[in-house]
């Protein structure tokens, strides 16, 4: 009799067990369903930096609608998962900088930046320019 009570209790302990695997997969699955779905609502700007406001963690981006055909300015937030490209961090990024923004719209309607990618202008002094026609040689 005392055997049939260890393979009961046995019996109890791997189905309990059994559904906290279960559980642990299905969680693991909303996990992943959650991240495909804001890849799926990923959208992506490209523009001008208007200006930038590191203390309320924002840029606004000049681009073109093209749409409407319309120059349009877009405000997009950043916080600590935003993944940055050629610079370190927001206070890095200058108005007159070119930027390739991938966002989603947070659940509060606001734009929130998953990725931003930074061209910098190229200062046209800084090299000097290639002389194309250069003086005869003296004979």
């Amino acid at each position: 009799m005392s055997s049939l009570k260890n393979l009961g209790f046995g019996a109890v302990v791997l189905a309990v067990a059994g559904l906290f695997m279960v559980s642990a997969f299905a969680a693991e699955d909303v996990i992943l369903e959650e991240e495909s779905a804001s890849e799926a609502n990923l959208l992506w700007i490209w523009g001008e930096v208007a200006s930038v406001d590191p203390s309320k963690s924002q840029i606004a981006v000049r681009y073109l609608d093209y749409e409407t055909d319309m120059e349009k300015e877009m405000l997009v937030a950043v916080d600590t998962k935003t993944i940055y490209e050629n610079v370190v961090s927001l206070e890095e990024i200058k108005p007159l900088d070119s930027v390739s923004i991938d966002y989603i719209l947070g659940a509060d309607g606001q734009n929130l930046a998953k990725a931003v990618s930074v061209e910098k202008p190229q200062d046209i002094y800084e090299e000097k320019p290639q002389d194309l026609n250069p003086p005869a040689a003296l004979e």
